[in-house]
């Protein structure tokens, strides 16, 4: 199968990063895109997540954590000695997220919050037990999970007013309240649910089953856009959760959720940046071949002139998505700001290119806007983060 026309190629890409990023597409365009229609109509997505996983060898590290017990490495193997390689490495992470997000960014929604917020968190923080029993069949797609923080009345206030409770009892935790538009929420089969601790006020995370008595979810929300991707309630009715369950065997880290948030935040910046790469690349590729009065419309100087605006915030918001910078939660504030409203609005700009075509389903740019303004939303709404900016930079000595 032929790639799609790729109006925007960065000049700074090495010969390996171009066949990467053209291996993932052909991946993408070939088996995704075909299974969207289906998902965005009710489809179950989670099948195929388990393919792609297995088709394009993502599930490496879920055989390391097997045999290790669960003990995370501290290093990459060859790779810990080799920036080179390295790099590389941390560019395919961030390509096939846009490659995914450039197709479905639903279906990447979903993807991303089972093996990211799920299985990254408790990669990162759990014991080596919590590790081995739940990592490595998450990242192979074999089960899913989802991250619940938000809840009805407690979102951008997701601490200060959060209501759902752990008790300590003997040798589990009574968890009790509801958490609301939970990716994956409907189908999941791990929950990695957000409580405060009556013993002394702190919010911990728990690992919660689906199987145990008192968990419930509700039916898939019926949403503007991201319809590939599930999204729900999430009901604990006096659940008992072991306290092994409690991430990382009861450790109080007080930025586990602060560094969960950054990870988030970056990641709806590269997918952000994904819609309004292919938005580009289908205004431009129309702007070229749709003709008006004997020309194509790209020859006129207002078209060109929209052309130009979404140029400039893709440029830009490449320069934050591709950084090879560890990123702080100022900066990925100001990068999942930034991004998100350019990804909105290049989805936009390319609508009213296509002008009647935009509107209709065909031409992708429709769907790809609508998906676009969540991500505006989820992570920490645009006033959200400007105030955590704002605060930063005040806060600063």
């Amino acid at each position: 199968m032929d790639l799609p026309a790729t109006q925007y190629t960065p000049v700074t890409f090495t010969p390996e990063q171009v066949a990467l990023r053209d291996h993932f597409r052909k991946y993408m365009m070939a088996e995704l895109d075909p299974q969207t229609g289906d998902f965005e109509n009710g489809g179950n997505p989670y099948p195929f997540m388990k393919k792609m996983t297995a088709d394009l060898g993502l599930a490496a590290d879920a055989d390391k954590l097997e045999q290790t017990g669960g003990v995370k490495s501290e290093g990459n193997g060859d790779r810990k000695n080799d920036p080179d390689a390295a790099a590389l490495m941390r560019f395919a992470r961030t390509q096939i997220q846009i490659e995914v997000a450039r197709v479905n960014p639903g279906f990447g929604l979903s993807w991303g919050a089972s093996i990211g917020l799920f299985g990254s968190n408790v990669r990162s923080k759990g014991t080596p037990d919590q590790v081995k029993k739940y990592v490595p069949d998450v990242l192979r797609g074999d089960k899913v999970g989802s991250w619940c923080l938000t809840e009805p009345g407690a979102g951008s206030d997701a601490f200060g007013s959060m209501k759902t409770t752990a008790r300590r009892d003997g040798d589990d935790y009574i968890l009790n309240g509801s958490k609301t538009f939970i990716t994956n929420a409907p189908y999941a089969d791990y929950f990695l649910v957000y409580a405060r601790n009556q013993e002394d006020g702190l919010i911990q995370a728990f690992i919660v089953e689906r199987d145990y008595k008192g968990v419930d979810t509700s039916k898939p929300f019926d949403k503007m856009g991201m319809k590939s991707s599930p999204t729900g309630m999430v009901y604990l009715d006096d659940v008992r959760v072991p306290a092994e369950n409690l991430l990382g065997g009861g450790q109080k880290d007080r930025d586990h959720v602060r560094k969960s948030l950054a990870s988030e935040r970056i990641g709806i910046a590269v997918m952000s940046y994904a819609i309004a790469e292919r938005c580009y690349d289908i205004a431009v590729d129309y702007a070229k071949t749709r003709e008006q009065g004997g020309q194509p419309i790209g020859n006129y100087q207002l078209v060109q002139q929209r052309l130009a605006r979404m140029y400039v915030d893709l440029s830009n918001s490449r320069r934050i998505v591709y950084s090879n910078e560890e990123m702080d939660i100022l900066d990925a504030c100001a990068g999942k700001l930034y991004v998100a409203e350019a990804g909105t609005r290049v989805a936009m700009e390319a609508i009213h290119i296509l002008a009647g075509n935009g509107y209709m389903a065909e031409y992708v740019v429709e769907r790809l806007a609508r998906d676009a303004k969540l991500l505006e939303l989820g992570g920490g709404t645009t006033e959200i983060q400007i105030l955590t900016i704002g605060k930063a930079i005040m806060a600063a000595q």
